[in-house]
């Protein structure tokens, strides 16, 4: 009898499928779990915006990250690999007849690598990749950099960088100078005039929350080979244009300008190839040397 009911044939013939004893089809099952995962991913970017936990997203494009000294461990400056020792006249700066545009050439005359760690002890370094170096090759405590790969004028008050925004490290150290370095990572993607214009912008928010001494760095050059290269935006004119612009809004504005473009080049007008990385664009560990001796004459 029960091998009759399960052989029942229909009308035409056909054998007739067991009904599903709880009426579910699997394409029901799929389609309610694609709704809970949506579901669940919505309640989860919510959750991000509301707690302030959404990553931050800069407008200008991120540097390649430098590896050699990313995967280094902090040692002292002596023990790292530098480039080939030159000599005193060879390290202070490039023929002054060289076309730096708007560059500042007494800075030429300060670049002997020589300077007091003591110094930068309230000092603050803001930067991007390219300040990372001055901690993770240990030429300065961790707590005098506020710097990250990627970090841009426009981004610099909603970037937290091992949790901390500029404002707590500023409110942390509480130091008597402030140094910035910023701007590259937009050159080339965006307007030049419209990239100086955030980083004055900047500088004029640092100078009303800071009573200490305010400075900024000028942008570094770039090598040939980077200027050439399809992987970047980057060219020398760029550079100088951008230099000139914040150059004269720190001068009219009672901020120290520091010259490190004109120390950093060779006797072609780009980025020494002594001080650059490989990528040409990034500092080699002797060049954050230069960069404090710079620094530090223009602060003392």
């Amino acid at each position: 009898m029960e091998t009759q009911e399960k052989n029942k044939k229909d009308a035409s013939g056909k054998n007739l499928k067991k009904e599903n004893r709880f009426s579910i089809r699997a394409s029901t099952v799929f389609l309610n779990l694609i709704v809970v995962l949506v579901i669940c991913m919505a309640c989860y970017f919510t959750y991000n915006v509301i707690t302030g936990n959404a990553p931050e997203v800069s407008s200008e494009p991120p540097f390649t990250p430098v590896t050699e000294y990313v995967s280094q461990p902090q040692t002292e400056p002596e023990e790292l690999s530098q480039p080939a020792e030159s000599s005193d006249n060879d390290s202070e700066g490039t023929d002054s007849s060289t076309d730096v545009s708007s560059e500042d050439n007494s800075s030429q005359t300060v670049a002997s690598g020589e300077y007091d760690r003591d110094f930068f002890s309230d000092t603050l370094f803001i930067g991007d990749s390219i300040s990372t170096g001055l901690s993770l090759y240990g030429f300065l405590d961790a707590d005098n950099v506020f710097a990250v790969q990627g970090l841009a004028p426009s981004t610099l008050f909603s970037t937290e960088i091992d949790g901390k925004t500029c404002e707590d490290a500023i409110a942390s150290l509480k130091p008597k100078k402030i140094v910035v370095m910023l701007g590259t990572n937009g050159f080339g993607y965006g307007d030049t005039k419209d990239i100086a214009d955030s980083m004055n912008n900047t500088l004029g928010l640092l100078k009303d929350m800071f009573n200490g001494k305010l400075a900024v760095i000028s942008a570094p050059p770039i090598t040939a080979e980077a200027e050439a290269s399809d992987e970047n935006m980057i060219t020398l004119d760029i550079v100088k244009e951008y230099n000139s612009l914040v150059k004269q809004y720190a001068e009219d504005n009672g901020i120290t300008y520091i010259d490190l473009y004109s120390v950093l080049i060779d006797e072609s007008g780009y980025f020494d190839p002594d001080y650059a990385e490989y990528d040409g664009i990034h500092f080699m560990g002797e060049t954050y040397k230069v960069m404090l001796s710079v620094v530090q004459s223009k602060l003392q």
